[in-house]
């Protein structure tokens, strides 16, 4: 019996030692080991974080830009029969035409006229001041947003 309880006694004292290890640690060991373990937290949670933003950046609707008028419109015209151009923008005498704000050129290649907001004074398009009154005019062409006529096809739209 001395060898069998030398043995259990052996088996205690070691789940002793065991379980003395549990209930008190070597901090300092654990301390060390803790790099170990939020390192690669830390590097999963950066990965999945840009991961994510250039899925939205990649995915995300975006704007789509067109021009707001980009044909030339017929001039309204007055009681006498004829055209009647607004001051500060570009049109074409000859085909009575009223060009989009930025255009310099007709369709047929003629250089536009347009007159001025300050004075009434006609003058080319493609100068950028007036020559009667030194008014200076840069016009851009205008652009609008186009929205999105409804939701993006699948998902709830779908149902």
């Amino acid at each position: 019996m001395s060898e069998i309880g030398s043995r259990i006694a052996e088996l205690i004292d070691a789940l002793m030692g065991f379980i003395a290890l549990i209930v008190t640690p070597d901090w300092g060991a654990l301390i060390g080991l803790l790099p170990l373990f939020i390192v690669p937290i830390v590097a999963l949670w950066f990965f999945s974080t840009g991961a994510a933003w250039s899925l939205m950046a990649l995915t995300k609707p975006r704007a789509s830009l067109r021009p707001v008028d980009a044909a030339p419109q017929a001039a309204e015209r007055d009681a006498a029969g004829l055209p009647i151009y607004p001051a500060g923008r570009p049109y074409d005498a000859r085909s009575a035409q009223i060009y989009p704000i930025g255009a310099l050129r007709s369709l047929s290649g003629e250089p536009l006229q347009m007159g001025c907001p300050g004075c009434g004074a006609v003058r080319l398009a493609e100068l950028s001041s007036c020559t009667a009154c030194g008014m200076e005019i840069r016009l851009r062409g205008r652009v609008q947003l186009a929205r999105p006529a409804g939701p993006p096809p699948g998902g709830a739209a779908r149902a």
